[in-house]
């Protein structure tokens, strides 16, 4: 009896294996596709779009920072500071004596008389430079001659005549408030070749007034 019923049951056990195995192979197949981008979320970046023209677009411009202006020196300033720094006044002939330029040509270089004119022109102009120059070139003259007539510790404009770069040195920091250290030529490098240029075909004495008259006409000077 016993056998029987394991004999049946292993009989029924086949069958159901049979039927599960040939329910699985009767299933159809299904094989998995990739999914393909949605044309939403990809779209083909090289596809030519059609531009549509919006017209000019107005940009803002940027604002506009204004600093000072740089003015130059007044008459009253130049009046007082060229004795000061050389030691000679400007000066033009009037009649039968020499007056100070300044004051002969305060009106054409713009100081106010508080009758006509109540306002200084501080504005550079081709005049004002002209009238610079006239002056430069008489002050520095006057200047160097004076020099060579005194001791070295009384000099004005070449206390050290031994040593250009030195004295290149002095009168930049002496008229232009611009310090020149002993190791660098910098700013000096153009006023030396000028004043190796005039020695060589004139004097040393030329050479120095060719220099002064360089520095007090620069805007390091006129202008600030």
């Amino acid at each position: 009896m016993n056998r029987f019923c394991r004999g049946a049951a292993g009989l029924w056990i086949s069958a159901v294996i049979g039927c599960s195995t040939e329910l699985e192979s009767q299933k159809p197949q299904v094989t998995s596709q990739p999914e393909q981008p949605s044309e939403v979320m990809f779209s083909d970046h090289w596809t030519p779009v059609d531009v549509t023209v919006l017209g000019p677009v107005v940009v803002e411009p940027p604002a506009v920072r204004e600093g000072r202006r740089a003015r130059r020196l007044s008459v009253d300033q130049l009046r007082r500071s060229i004795p000061s720094l050389l030691g000679e006044e400007w000066t033009a002939r009037v009649g039968r004596e020499d007056q100070n330029a300044f004051d002969v040509l305060s009106g054409s270089l713009g100081e106010a008389d508080y009758l006509a004119v109540t306002a200084e022109n501080r504005e550079p102009s081709p005049l004002f430079a002209k009238f610079m120059d006239d002056m430069a070139g008489q002050v520095c003259s006057r200047a160097v001659q004076a020099d060579a007539l005194r001791s070295v510790d009384q000099r004005l404009v070449i206390p050290y005549s031994d040593d250009v770069n030195r004295n290149l040195r002095f009168l930049r920091l002496k008229l232009h408030g611009i310090y020149v250290p002993e190791s660098s030529l910098e700013g000096l490098d153009e006023l030396r070749a000028l004043f190796d240029e005039i020695q060589g075909v004139s004097d040393v004495e030329s050479a120095w007034v060719g220099v002064c008259v360089a520095m007090l006409t620069a805007p390091e000077m006129m202008a600030y």
